[in-house]
């Protein structure tokens, strides 16, 4: 059974942009811990590639042609803010600095938090919601965070 005084941090975050709020029921309190926001973010697959293509000579049949990278440079970013988040998380755990978490992300981040959280941070999750509330203010966050956690009541 939850414990009314226990310390909740609510994650809030898309593929750059992460904040990190505690809430508790009794006494009531909401603030935010912090916030994190990937330094790639904006930046292009083309910018995020640091030299031009590399290229294939062929011994038979014509010239060359561009390397393609294996694997998408935005992806692999999008992939590393989100394993940094969840290494965040474990650390602050690990501390004792909260006992319930919840995860409000977009489908794609939340998949990828999920994977990256180890077993004893996974058990402190009460509730997850596909949701993007990045863009909301901690002011019109506040509710919609209450409502998710049923303590509208």
């Amino acid at each position: 059974m939850l414990n009314p005084n226990d310390r909740y941090w609510v994650v809030v975050a898309d593929s750059g942009k992460a904040r990190i709020v505690e809430m508790r029921r009794k006494p009531y309190d909401f603030s935010l811990v912090t916030e994190y926001a990937s330094v790639d973010q904006h930046r292009t697959g083309k910018d995020l590639v640091s030299d031009a293509s590399g290229r294939v000579y062929r011994t038979q049949g014509p010239g060359s042609h561009t390397m393609h990278p294996r694997s998408d440079p935005v992806e692999n970013v999008e992939e590393q803010f989100v394993n940094d988040l969840a290494r965040r998380l474990e650390k602050a755990a690990g501390q004792g600095r909260f006992e319930c978490l919840a995860l409000v992300a977009d489908a794609r981040t939340l998949g990828r938090l999920r994977r990256d959280l180890g077993k004893n941070l996974a058990a402190r999750v009460v509730e997850e919601r596909p949701l993007d509330l990045t863009p909301l203010s901690l002011h019109d966050l506040e509710p919609r965070i209450r409502d998710i956690l049923g303590w509208n009541a």
